[in-house]
């Protein structure tokens, strides 16, 4: 982890730096890469005292600042809210990434449960009619066949009402 800490407009005091070092050190264990923690320590109208952080996580940028009249009072009020906001932003890409491998899981096992068999044939060429006669005498609830005129695949199949559907396509066997 890295901290880089500024002070503007105040004299540098090594405890206070040592302070913010301990402090911003507790904000690793939320994250599993390594920070680079920018931290300036500020005194605005010679009794406020402002801390501002920086840092950026995964392409997120995390910015906070406080303002108060003691500056270990800042430092602790700042790190309780980047606590939370890095609690709020872990769980929420846990759950996003806990979504993404359900929904990347549930069209795998749609596509295995869809298509059990899969089967090359033969379109043998013949006409329609001769394709009606061959699905009856087979019991199949339909056929495919190559349409001899025109030379397009075909497919005879048995409607619900007992009656025999056709479909053409335009193309031609290549």
């Amino acid at each position: 982890m890295d901290i880089t800490i500024s002070f503007r407009h105040v004299e540098t005091d090594e405890n206070i730096r040592q302070y913010v070092e301990e402090k911003m050190t507790r904000l690793q264990k939320y994250v599993e890469t390594p920070l680079d923690v920018h931290v300036v320590l500020s005194l605005e109208r010679k009794y406020r005292h402002r801390i501002d952080v920086m840092f950026t996580l995964n392409g997120v940028v995390f910015n906070a600042h406080e303002v108060m009249d003691d500056m270990r009072a800042a430092v602790d009020k700042i790190l309780d809210k980047l606590e939370r906001r890095l609690t709020k932003f872990r769980d929420k890409t846990k759950k996003y990434r806990e979504g993404k491998t359900k929904h990347a899981l549930s069209p795998e096992a749609s596509e295995e449960s869809s298509i059990i068999v899969t089967k090359t044939i033969d379109a043998k060429p013949m006409d329609p009619e001769e394709a009606v006669m061959q699905l009856q005498a087979s019991g199949d609830s339909f056929i495919i066949f190559r349409e001899g005129e025109r030379d397009n695949v075909c497919v005879v199949y048995k409607r619900k009402d007992g009656k025999y559907g056709l479909i053409e396509t335009l193309g031609k066997r290549p």
